[in-house]
């Protein structure tokens, strides 16, 4: 029982030290507040822009997916292939599971299509018969929605003894797919380093504490406070910096997509779609937060450290 009794009191007495030692950074930063939010400032632009390009890919990938989802398979029958034909041909294709919609497109309605395009009447007056074969439109299922499960589709359709060809215009998205990932390398890469400049201006500013309470530090060092009590303000302080960044870079990055927003939907509606950008989710702004924060817990943490050990203590 006296055992219990002294755990819990000790976890108490940590507790409350964290507790002090969190208010009193917060009391330390307070005391300037211009050069706290500059430096917060700093910290939420550096980490807004890798920020808003992860959420900018994020909704290109969006609009990706659903233009391939669009994607068409169109066949061409051979000449000789006729009406009965073709409409066991339409029926085999609309039971397999690759394939979730398929319609058929006959001669003649392909001739009046054609005639409609052009803005031409009676072209068949001057030909001597339908130069047009059967034509049949298929939409891919789900999981054939990918390049390459496209192409391995298209391959499949052209043995087929009744097809004289196959027509798949997937280029444009497997060159799509090319620039987003290399577009996300270069976001990861750009991350990388404005996380690495974070580290930087968190690690100065704490270095520029120490410097700024030598004395009091000799003073706790003098009557016995070991390097973790020394060192937990300055830590508080650096998670302070990177939670206020974080915070500052969420603004920032639904600001920018706020500014976007309405020329984004002036575009979607004249192409007559329903996409809607996507901003951050909750989600994304904790993860945003803790890595804000981890960024500032370390670099308070690697300044603290390297002065304790300049100054041995």
């Amino acid at each position: 029982m006296k055992q219990n009794l002294r755990q819990r009191s000790s976890l108490i007495s940590y507790g409350l030290r964290h507790i002090q030692a969190g208010f009193s950074s917060l009391g330390q930063l307070s005391r300037a507040p211009f050069a706290t939010f500059i430096t917060c400032l700093v910290i939420g632009i550096t980490l807004a822009l890798p920020v808003a390009l992860f959420t900018l890919l994020k909704n290109v990938d969006v609009l990706g997916q659903k233009l391939e989802q669009n994607t068409q398979i169109t066949l061409y029958l051979k000449p000789n292939v006729d009406d009965a034909e073709a409409a066991q041909f339409l029926k085999e294709l609309k039971s397999n599971h690759s394939i979730a919609e398929a319609h058929a497109i006959s001669p003649t309605a392909g001739l009046a299509e054609l005639q409609q395009q052009a803005g031409v009447t009676n072209m068949l007056s001057e030909l001597q018969d339908n130069p047009l074969p059967w034509a049949i439109v298929i939409v891919p299922a789900k999981d054939q929605q990918t390049p390459r499960a496209l192409n391995a589709l298209s391959n499949r359709l052209k043995e087929l003894p009744l097809v004289a060809e196959v027509q798949l215009d997937s280029a444009w998205i497997e060159r799509l797919f090319a620039i987003l990932s290399l577009a996300h390398r270069m976001t990861y890469a750009l991350a990388f380093f404005l996380g690495m400049a974070v580290l930087l201006i968190v690690n100065n500013c704490i270095r520029a504490a120490t410097q700024l309470h030598q004395k009091e530090i000799d003073i706790i060092k003098l009557i016995g406070g070991t390097r973790a009590f020394i060192r937990r303000p300055f830590l508080y302080a650096g998670m302070i910096y990177g939670l206020l960044g974080g915070i500052i870079a969420c603004l920032l990055v639904d600001l920018f997509l706020l500014w976007l927003k309405s020329p984004i939907s002036h575009l979607t509606n004249l192409y007559q779609s329903q996409f809607h950008i996507l901003g951050l989710n909750g989600m994304d702004t904790l993860l945003l937060l803790f890595c804000s924060l981890t960024l500032g817990w370390i670099g308070s943490w690697v300044a603290a450290t390297r002065y304790l050990l300049s100054r041995r203590v």
